[in-house]
């Protein structure tokens, strides 16, 4: 554990680190966590991902520490608000490094979208796969995202993306409403369904764009769509839903006592990494701070609590040790639980012998087929698709 940055005297307040994010990591018990080991205090801002995202790209100003998903690099780094992290600072970036994903000579677990297109500072300020010593955020959680059944329902589990298009739940289908979420997510839908084809799905073009919002409004006129969801999914009220979910959200539902179940298409998941960078506006003071934060992200305390979020890190290692083995048998090697399994907040989610969906992350990561993607066509993408999504928002 870190050592405090310093021990002010008691009539001074401890330093202040700003945190802009998603209530994904920002959560009261990463706060409390890192608060103590680190004797700072931290002022958490957690908007949903699309909020985060402008305040990101408009007021740098306003926060210290970006704590965001890699995918959103796309459109942060080009509007200058954030700079380079000196990798010589990180006290464990030889096992972040290690992650499969970022192994430039694996095969489909660097398909494009993954945190290593974007990871490393080029000379020219770009963003990219060839290595140096600065990179645009520090990879921390990450997981292999699908969709989950919301409220009681006899009706078989589905296993295929196909299946959020399927009649029989018309009416009751919740998607994402980030582009860069919602899509792919359809995608996978529609292509399940031999409805859709493109060249690449993580990166369609103009052509493609107009024939997927095409095929996605006759589905919306239809009454398909329950509506598109940004940082909380449906609730159980009513019918049982369809909903695409990320794993905070299932557990916090699930910890509430809502019939929920999540599903492992067949087809794979959806893949996600969250990480952390740093604002252009530091001063030398508040990068030190930053550069203690980032590092304590992985010593163990935060992985532990991520683990029980139902998220894996980047570099697990330090979090083993601050997992029970019966918590690292169930979150990470995907083993029946051998007692009552609790969240981030203490909350019972999961009784001895159940499982987790899908299996160990190694399984998981594996099974991973598009990631979060921000298109090269992104703008027009997004004019299109918040006609569809903005309007129709739960």
């Amino acid at each position: 554990m870190p050592e405090p940055l310093t021990s002010p005297p008691l009539h001074t307040k401890p330093p202040v680190l700003r945190v802009l994010g998603t209530g994904v990591t920002l959560i009261n018990t990463i706060l409390a966590s890192a608060e103590a080991d680190l004797g700072i205090r931290l002022e958490f801002t957690a908007l949903d991902g699309i909020e985060a995202q402008r305040r990101g790209v408009l007021a740098p100003e306003s926060f210290d520490i970006y704590d965001q998903w890699f995918h959103d690099l796309d459109l942060v780094w080009p509007a200058r608000s954030l700079r380079p992290i000196e990798v010589n600072r990180i006290s464990c970036w030889d096992e972040v490094r290690n992650w499969p994903v970022l192994q430039s000579g694996s095969d489909r677990s660097v398909s494009r979208g993954t945190p290593l297109d974007r990871l490393f500072v080029q000379e020219n300020g770009e963003l990219g796969r060839a290595a140096s010593s600065r990179i645009s955020m520090l990879p921390t959680v990450y997981n292999a995202d699908s969709f989950a059944i919301v409220g009681d329902s006899s009706t078989p589990e589905p296993t295929s993306w196909g299946d959020l298009l399927s009649e029989q739940w018309r009416g009751r289908v919740a998607i994402q409403a980030d582009a860069a979420i919602g899509v792919p997510d359809l995608l996978l839908a529609l292509r399940a369904r031999g409805e859709f084809k493109c060249e690449n799905p993580e990166n369609l073009t103009l052509s493609e764009i107009g024939s997927f919002i095409r095929l996605v409004k006759q589905y919306q006129l239809s009454g398909h769509f329950a509506g598109f969801w940004t940082d909380r999914t449906p609730g159980a009220e009513g019918a049982a839903k369809l909903s695409t979910m990320w794993w905070s959200n299932y557990l916090s539902q699930k910890a509430r006592g809502i019939p929920i179940r999540m599903c492992a298409p067949r087809e794979g998941y959806r893949g996600w990494c969250g990480g952390m960078a740093l604002s252009r506006h530091l001063d030398q003071h508040t990068e030190e701070l930053a550069y203690a934060y980032l590092n304590w992200w992985l010593t163990g305390p935060a992985g532990a609590i991520m683990a029980r979020n139902g998220a894996y890190m980047a570099a697990p290692g330090a979090a083993r040790a601050h997992l029970s083995t019966v918590e690292w048998d169930f979150w990470y090697g995907g083993k029946p639980a051998a007692s009552d399994i609790c969240d981030a907040f203490g909350n019972v989610v999961y009784q001895p012998g159940e499982r987790r969906e899908g299996g160990s992350y190694e399984k998981r990561q594996r099974q991973i087929v598009i990631w979060n993607s921000v298109m090269e066509e992104h703008n027009f993408l997004v004019r299109l698709w918040d006609v569809i999504a903005t309007g129709a928002l739960i």
